[in-house]
């Protein structure tokens, strides 16, 4: 294959992030006809359609996707080799991770503490958000990895590791879990419990109580609910390697396992083959959670 036009690449880039070619041409400084010349001319050489029409925009198609992952990855070492020539690259490793809103977020610091004990300690940033939008910026190479409860089977490209392996217990305030133990899991009929927003451990925890028929009194629903289960006398449901999180920080006790229930927390990167020291050091610390 014939060399790229960097310049091609660039105004494909910017045309995919704007939606729509007019706006990209104000972003550019050039004219319409221009930029959708040099994007048909991109198009032309790799053979294959990278945009089509979306409603009144543009969006970005399959093939288009692969050539915008790689392209931005192209500035990002261009941006590098500036800073390495003007004496200005930074010794300090950069780590991004996705993190799901949804987890539990005393295990996710626990595991991500470990990252604190590398040398060099990288420079950790902290992306949170829905799993479909931090697998997408995964994709384009703006994460290292993320953490979720929701295995991305159908990602493509994509690969998993199970970092936690965990059962799914009713934790309590220490009053109202005394009288929850007494008769597990019976006594949580009627029980006043937090739930978290939509979630996998939420549409299982729902379908085992459905199961057993054990209908409890649902106060509210909420991102985190273990932050304030002390407070409204409630109880929570958690994955079991939570204990120590939930103890420490939000005093509550661990009543019973629903039995048969499981809770697995993966990690997830571009490809088997991705390494980072930073995953290695989530990877030791979810295995001392064993």
């Amino acid at each position: 294959m014939e060399r790229l036009n960097y310049h091609h690449l660039l105004y494909f880039c910017t045309v995919a992030h704007e939606g729509s070619v007019v706006r990209a041409s104000l972003r550019l400084g050039l004219k319409q006809p221009t930029v959708s010349a040099q994007i048909h001319a991109l198009e032309e050489k790799l053979g294959r359609r990278l945009l089509e029409r979306s409603g009144r925009g543009l969006k970005v198609t399959a093939a288009g996707e692969t050539v915008l992952r790689y392209a931005e990855n192209i500035f990002d070492l261009g941006g590098e080799l500036l800073s390495a020539l003007d004496g200005q690259c930074e010794d300090v490793p950069k780590l991004a991770v996705g993190v799901s809103s949804s987890l539990p977020q005393g295990l996710v610091a626990t595991l991500l503490e470990s990252v604190f004990g590398l040398n060099p300690k990288p420079a950790l940033n902290i992306v949170e958000g829905s799993t479909e939008t931090l697998l997408a910026k995964l994709t384009l190479r703006g994460l290292q990895f993320v953490l979720t409860a929701v295995p991305a089977e159908n990602a493509d490209g994509l690969h998993r590791q199970v970092l936690v392996d965990s059962a799914v217990e009713a934790f309590a305030p220490e009053l109202l879990a005394r009288k929850i133990r007494k008769e597990f899991p019976a006594r949580l009929a009627g029980v006043p419990v937090l739930m978290p927003r939509e979630s996998a451990l939420r549409r299982d925890v729902e379908g085992w109580l459905a199961l057993h028929k054990l209908p409890v009194q649902k106060m509210a629903e909420m991102p985190h609910p273990e932050m304030y289960a002390a407070s409204a006398g409630a109880a929570i449901f958690a994955p079991s390697a939570s204990r120590e999180s939930l103890k420490g920080a939000y005093r509550l006790l661990p009543v019973g396992e629903l039995a048969g229930l499981r809770w697995r927390l993966f990690a997830v990167t571009v490809s088997k083959s991705a390494k980072h020291s930073g995953l290695d050091a989530v990877v030791r610390a979810a295995k001392a959670l064993r």
